[in-house]
Parts: structure tokens; sequence; C-alpha cells
């Protein structure tokens, strides 16, 4: 291979790797996002006298897929944990949400 070649490969492997940076920073904000506003609108909600379990379930349920996510991709048990505990919370979110407490 010329020298031409391995510098074009290079360059073209550093872009993928930036774009999955900004890609997982830009899901991460997401998320961080998601779980702000549906704090502010439960508190809402609950101050309301209104159920706030239809956005603990979507709260939970987004963060222990990613967990369980991370968990797939790097094998750490941390992850698996989390992404565990917080999917039981999303089960047990959904029903009390689904029986009207």
């Amino acid at each position: 291979m010329k020298k031409e070649e391995v510098l074009e490969k290079s360059r073209e492997e550093n872009q993928d790797e930036r774009n999955e940076i900004i890609r997982d920073k830009s899901l991460k904000w997401t998320l961080i996002t998601m779980v702000v506003l549906s704090a502010v609108f439960a508190y809402l909600r609950a101050a309301a006298g209104q159920s706030t379990y239809d956005l603990a379930v979507v709260v939970c349920a987004s963060t222990s897929v990613s967990f369980l996510y991370r968990f797939f991709k790097m094998k750490e048990t941390q992850f698996l944990v989390m992404g565990i505990l917080i999917a039981a919370a999303a089960v047990l979110s959904l029903v009390m949400f689904c029986t009207g407490r």
C-alpha cells in the first residue's frame, strides 16, 4: 500500500471515530434532557394531584435500555445490575399506572 493510501484510510477511520463520539455525546444529552424535563412535568402533575407513573415508565425504561446496551457492549457487571434495577422500577411504575394507583 502506498503512503497516500495509508494516510487516506487513517483519515477515514478517524472521521468515523469522531462521528461515533459526537453521536454518543448527543445521546447522553438527549437522555439527560428527557430525565430533567420528565422530573419537571412529574412535579407539576403531582402538584395538581395527577399520576406521574407514566413519566416514570418512560424515564426508567429508556435509562434501563441505555445501561443494558452498555453491558452487552462492554460486559461490565455494574451496567447489568443498574439496567435490571431500573427495568424493575419501570415495570413497577407500569403496573402502578395500569392499576390506577
